[in-house]
């Protein structure tokens, strides 16, 4: 029977690595933990564990203390896994039978990571609502997949490449070795932890700078420079990365060209970015991101025919997002078709109640058409809705409206619940001091 090694390099992951060791007990044979500078229990956790220890000096190349990590593997065949990442017990035994009966010399795995909400892209990924297929991870709304080669056999000379984004796929390409995919998820947890995901956003684009400079002639440590530099927001140095990606591959992976025209939005060039996008979708019609950002794009430039059935279409795809109404709403307002923007919204909040950005956008047409009565009205339910929402802008529309009405206490009672949420609100506090009868 085919024995199994986890491979993991770790640096203080202490709050991490008890959830990921403990999802593989039984599927893995040896654990093998290359440490490259842990302060904290990190080390003592994976000795709990069984692991087989060792020691990495850093030296700003993930491919290096991976590769140690290889090397110290006995296994028939190696599992790569993060501290941050955790295999569900129901695909244990698909991991195993595909070790015992495949062909192929490796697998590509679906690399699943959890974000916050439906709008934080994974790379050219929108995330999809959760189903809560797997009880590991069904407490996040939302995951982007996308494949990754975590699994294969133990060769001589096994090793990853690259300073940072560091692959195993390179080597087992050059040597025409039979990659297969298998339907096992490697559930990713790091996207949530936001304040240690905006820690590594700087040293991790620093390697990258460093990657293209050593290897100026590599696509691949572009494409590292391109997406490190998006996860950062550094916009320029995503275009300079990516259009120089574009001059060395005749090969283009639909991320590059996602990527480069969420840079050109940002940097206000929105119409050089819709040709990339319509390519993006002649190859894929039903790519998530590329049919949420095109409208968008279009609705930057001006192009509002195009636009609005660009945002019909979307919709008729992916009915999940709710950024997609919102922006429909967006451009019908823009070409003037306000009654169809708030007919818009008032249908999608059918479907996303507990959407702050659709009651507000719905708020400022009704107020824009003169409609206060309905504004404040569509206010008190968008806070039926979402107490704490508004801002303190949905409490004072309603105090506003009541007090208008001559009803006094009912005001009263909605402007103190506001001001108790919303001290500090501007509306909130002119409507207090108008007189005492309502403070």
């Amino acid at each position: 029977m085919s024995t199994l090694s986890l491979a993991m390099i770790v640096k203080n992951e202490e709050a991490n690595l008890p959830r990921c060791l403990a999802s593989v007990q039984g599927l893995v044979d040896e654990i093998v933990v290359v440490d490259t500078g842990s302060t904290d229990y990190t080390m003592a956790i994976a000795e709990s564990f069984g692991a087989k220890r060792s020691s990495f000096a850093w030296i700003d190349d993930f491919s290096a203390a991976r590769n140690e990590s290889l090397r110290r593997c006995t296994g028939d065949w190696i599992l790569v896994l993060d501290a941050d990442e955790a295999i569900d017990p129901r695909d244990h035994a698909r991991i195993r039978s595909a070790l015992q009966q495949s062909s192929a010399a490796a697998f590509n795995l679906i690399l699943r990571s959890y974000v916050l909400d439906g709008n934080q892209a994974c790379m050219d990924v929108l995330p999809t609502p959760n189903d809560g297929a797997y009880p590991t991870g069904a407490e996040f709304s939302h995951y982007a997949d996308v494949p990754g080669l975590r699994l294969c056999r133990r060769f001589p000379g096994l090793a990853f490449e690259g300073r940072i984004h560091e692959l195993l796929t390179p080597f087992f390409l050059a040597r025409k070795l039979p990659i297969g995919s298998l339907d096992a998820v490697i559930h990713h947890f790091g996207k949530v932890d936001v304040a240690r995901e905006a820690e590594k956003k700087e040293a991790y684009l620093h390697l990258a700078e460093a990657q293209a400079q050593a290897h100026p002639k590599s696509p691949q440590a572009w494409f590292n420079l391109m997406s490190q530099a998006a996860l950062a927001a550094e916009w320029p140095k995503v275009i300079q990365a990516a259009e120089t990606y574009l001059r060395l591959e005749r090969q283009i992976p639909l991320p590059v060209l996602t990527t480069l025209a969420m840079a050109y939005q940002e940097t206000g060039s929105p119409r050089k970015g819709v040709p990339l996008l319509q390519k993006v979708l002649t190859a894929e019609p039903r790519h998530r991101l590329a049919l949420v950002l095109l409208p968008r794009l279009q609705l930057q430039a001006g192009q509002l025919p195009e636009s609005i059935l660009a945002f019909r279409w979307a919709l008729q795809i992916l009915p999940d997002v709710a950024d997609l109404p919102l922006g429909l709403a967006e451009a019908l307002a823009a070409a003037g078709r306000s009654g169809e923007a708030i007919e818009t919204l008032r249908a999608a909040l059918g479907a996303f109640p507990k959407q702050p950005a659709l009651w507000d956008r719905l708020l400022q047409l009704r107020l824009a058409e003169g409609q206060q009565a309905q504004a404040a009205a569509e206010a008190w339910e968008a806070l039926r809705a979402l107490p704490e929402g508004g801002g303190g802008h949905w409490h004072a529309l309603v105090a506003g409206f009541l007090m208008q009405a001559g009803q006094v206490p009912q005001a009263r009672a909605i402007l103190d619940l506001g001001l108790k949420l919303h001290p500090s609100h501007e509306g909130l506090q002119r409507l207090r001091g108008l007189g005492p009868e309502v403070r």
